[in-house]
């Protein structure tokens, strides 16, 4: 038996264009508040929108917003000054904000991963580090100084203690979690310098069942690595320059009943 569904659309307006976000459930939209004095600038908030598109409550404030993830039951929001930190599963979203600990360097975090099976985020901070964020932590933020520039970085959704980032030496580096710490690299390509503009293609990285895939834009090809023993297995060619890449799969049962 095949059963088909029609998806009900919804609309939520932030009241101008602008560099935004929104994330929706069945009952309430977060949506960014662009900044009223210019548009183009990045957002200065969110504020919550109930399925009529009415408000609920004030905005709640963050400051250039760039940046979010979710980890289990949490949504958090990169500002400025912090994170916006958000359960979700409760009547109405929960929002408080979590400062950036005194002690970090001057920076903040634009780009975050949410963690699979362990409830953590993992962020940029500066060009050659990253950053483990727990909000449930008496102290949320771990810093961790890479021995390069950062290129990209990705979670492991199967083994939930690790994930990975690329510097521009073209090392692949394995991040305990748990330890807060680099604990093995693989050299997977050829330098990729961070110089240059931004949008120039790099090394991306994603995470497919037991293999790493390294796209290699200078070779056109995406190196797949053993995540158990954090060796290179192989090679698959392409036909230009790979600018990004996705793990895309699904599990489940098929029930074709008569």
């Amino acid at each position: 038996m095949i059963q088909e569904s029609k998806p009900v659309l919804r609309e939520a307006a932030p009241g101008v264009p602008h560099h935004g976000v929104a994330v929706a459930n069945d009952r309430y939209t977060l949506i960014s508040e662009p900044n009223a004095q210019n548009s183009d600038e990045l957002p200065i908030g969110i504020k919550i929108v109930d399925k009529s598109g009415a408000q609920i409550g004030g905005v709640h404030s963050c400051p250039d917003l760039h940046g979010e993830a979710t980890s289990g039951n949490i949504l958090a929001f990169s500002c400025a000054s912090g994170l916006l930190v958000v359960s979700m599963d409760v009547s109405t979203p929960q929002i408080k904000h979590l400062p950036y600990a005194a002690a970090l360097p001057s920076g903040k975090t634009t780009t975050m991963l949410g963690g699979r099976g362990l409830q953590y985020f993992l962020g940029n901070y500066g060009s050659d580090k990253v950053v483990l964020i727990d909000p449930a932590e008496a102290e949320p933020f771990r810093l961790v100084t890479l021995p390069m520039r950062r290129v990209d970085f990705a979670v492991d959704p199967v083994r939930a203690r690790f994930a990975y980032v690329f510097t521009e030496d073209g090392r692949l580096r394995r991040l305990d979690i748990i330890a807060g710490e680099i604990d093995g690299s693989l050299r997977v390509t050829e330098p990729y310098s961070m110089d240059g503009h931004w949008n120039d293609p790099r090394p991306r990285l994603a995470v497919a069942g037991d293999k790493i895939a390294v796209t290699d834009p200078s070779r056109g090809v995406i190196s797949l690595v053993d995540a158990t023993s954090l060796t290179k297995t192989s090679e698959i060619a392409l036909g230009g320059r790979p600018f990004n890449i996705i793990a895309v799969g699904g599990s489940g049962q098929s029930h074709d009943d008569e």
